[in-house]
């Protein structure tokens, strides 16, 4: 059943649709049949690539997300925080390159913002957490931990949980080695709802501390209603492939979080 959910989540995603559609007019291109239907197919995936590239439709959707929890800007003074946990996105280890090259750059930006916080807690400690992406491999949750102590953090300080292989397993493993005591959830800020979710759902006290908050800078809390739309009107004359990308994560993450309740878990 989650493989059928993987192949039905992916077929149905932005960039999953625009495949499909490429991929089926290139088939009757090739087959030479049914031209009128090849063109539809050939115009509703370019339609959609302009949508996706030129609309500020990543923005709206991704700032959904992103606006549940307010940046960490500085942990109020007393904050009585055991760890700080720092939930791992992609990774795979080169020996031919940095260890700062072995992470996504999602997973560094929450790396550095772990980091960050920890010079602010005294005391606190940095716990990565996220499984190995292919048998054999070392868990992306240990190559984090390579990456923060190449960045002066002490080895006493660092910990790994390296056997979680999603959100939920993340949390799961997490509560294992702190219990009930209170941490600091690092993730990417449209990825906050859910793994919070699970967090209340486990009864675990976490504390929210987005990284790489994509739409704040341009879309602030409290923007009136003219400013907003002026800023929509002014986002269509910059196209970005980046867009495409959010969107891709956005809607994953609106998948997740409703398959997780079905689940039970959030």
């Amino acid at each position: 059943m989650v493989f059928l959910k993987h192949v039905i989540e992916n077929a149905l995603s932005p960039v999953g649709l625009l495949i499909l559609l490429f991929a089926a007019g290139l088939f009757l291109t090739l087959l030479k049949r049914n031209s009128r239907l090849r063109n539809r197919l050939f115009l509703t995936g370019a339609s959609l690539y302009l949508l996706f590239t030129f609309s500020p439709l990543a923005e709206i959707t991704i700032g959904l997300l992103e606006r549940h929890y307010a940046p960490l800007l500085k942990p109020k003074g007393g904050m009585n925080v055991s760890a700080i946990v720092v939930l791992s996105g992609y990774g795979e280890e080169h020996f031919t390159t940095p260890v700062t090259s072995n992470l996504s750059d999602e997973t560094v930006c929450r790396l550095v913002e772990g980091i960050r916080l920890y010079h602010q807690i005294p005391n606190a400690k940095l716990l990565m957490s996220g499984g190995s992406l292919r048998e054999g491999d070392p868990s992306v949750a240990l190559i984090m931990s390579e990456f923060v102590k190449a960045m002066g953090i002490p080895a006493g300080d660092v910990f790994v949980e390296g056997s979680s292989q999603n959100t939920y397993e993340n949390l799961m493993e997490v509560r294992k080695l702190l219990g009930a005591r209170p941490f600091l959830l690092v993730t990417s800020a449209y990825h906050l709802p859910r793994a919070m979710a699970i967090a209340r759902r486990l009864q675990m006290q976490a504390i929210a501390a987005p990284a790489l908050i994509w739409t704040r800078q341009h879309f602030p809390p409290g923007l009136n209603w003219f400013d907003w739309s002026l800023k929509v009107l002014q986002s269509f004359s910059t196209p970005s492939q980046a867009r495409l990308i959010y969107l891709q994560r956005a809607y994953h993450e609106f998948v997740g979080y409703y398959w997780y309740q079905l689940l039970g878990r959030v």
